[in-house]
């Protein structure tokens, strides 16, 4: 047998699992025509994605991984692979157009270049805007042959619940920490920052790995000092509020909600505080919002946030 090689995406250590469930279906010939990798960022879903479309488009269909040496696999390494679609939200815009789902239905109802599979990924999924969901439903509903869509989604419930119900739906969790961490031993050769990494990516081991390489960490750190800082009283909500309008508002955004699910989870007199669940309906309406591509002003923003979390924490 053909020894497989390992330039092309593998699945994550704690994906074997659903690995398994794709390989039954790919060998049964039953692998849904449209997939929805759901879960939270830092997991792996779009790495996923990419070894699964690798793995079907790969030419060696015996074995459980891309080969990595076929005519189909040199293409992938490439980049050039004529039957692969990678769809993302475009340079210089907030979300996925109409354009970009017309361009993909035009593709995929032609005859494969390569003679096998098309596949498409659209990730994230949720940067659809109307117009684009809408076009993508008639590939769903009317799929091409030998043509499957793997859509990525980090935040479902903003996918309609048509698109949704057109999926077979694959929920994606953070995996257990000892198995983060031994993951994240092996990826970086200083291991002073791993668990505080872990603790505040909620065990996210692909966001811990950013944070790990690059300022993240030490930005994220701060800006939960920030919050803390308001909370307590020891910093205004204006001081404070200009302080985030530095930061990048969708991290700073993922961070604060972050801050508050450990919060809650370690502090009784906030779980208590009926307030704080309101406030944090808020924080994900704001983050939608943000992630939607609308445009607002960050620093009324933060001030507003920033006020009515320090009025939420102390009103009970």
């Amino acid at each position: 047998m053909t020894e497989i090689t390992n330039t092309l995406s593998l699945p994550l250590p704690w994906q074997e699992s659903i690995w398994s469930e794709f390989s039954q279906y790919i060998h049964t010939d039953r692998l849904p025509h449209a997939i929805l990798l759901s879960g939270p960022s830092g997991i792996g879903k779009g790495r996923l994605a990419i070894a699964l479309a690798e793995r079907l488009l790969c030419g060696s269909e015996s074995h459980d991984y891309a080969c990595g040496i076929c005519k189909s696999c040199t293409l992938l390494n490439a980049g050039s692979h004529p039957d692969l679609f990678p769809i993302s939200i475009p340079e210089k815009s907030k979300n996925i157009s109409i354009d970009e789902i017309r361009k993909l239905s035009s593709v995929i109802s032609k005859t494969a270049q390569q003679g096998g599979r098309k596949v498409a990924i659209i990730n994230p999924a949720e940067a659809l805007n109307i117009n684009a969901s809408n076009a993508l439903l008639k590939s769903l509903e009317e799929p091409q042959g030998k043509t499957v869509l793997i859509l990525v989604a980090h935040r479902p419930t903003l996918l309609s619940a048509t698109i949704r119900s057109r999926c077979q739906i694959i929920q994606l969790t953070p995996p257990s920490c000892e198995l983060a961490t031994s993951w994240l031993n092996s990826m970086v050769t200083d291991q002073t920052n791993i668990d505080k990494a872990l603790e505040i990516s909620d065990g996210r081991p692909l966001l811990a790995l950013d944070y790990l390489r690059s300022d993240s960490l030490r930005d994220q750190q701060y800006f939960e000092e920030v919050v803390s800082a308001v909370r307590t009283g020891d910093l205004s909500f204006i001081e404070a509020a200009q302080q985030c309008a530095k930061l990048d508002i969708g991290p700073a955004l993922e961070w604060f909600i972050s801050y508050l699910h450990r919060s809650v989870i370690k502090d009784k007199r906030m779980r208590s505080n009926q307030n704080i669940y309101l406030f944090l309906d808020r924080l994900n309406y704001m983050y939608s919002l943000i992630i939607s591509g609308s445009n607002v002003n960050q620093l009324l923003m933060w001030e507003e946030l920033l006020m009515s979390w320090r009025q939420t924490y102390f009103s009970k």
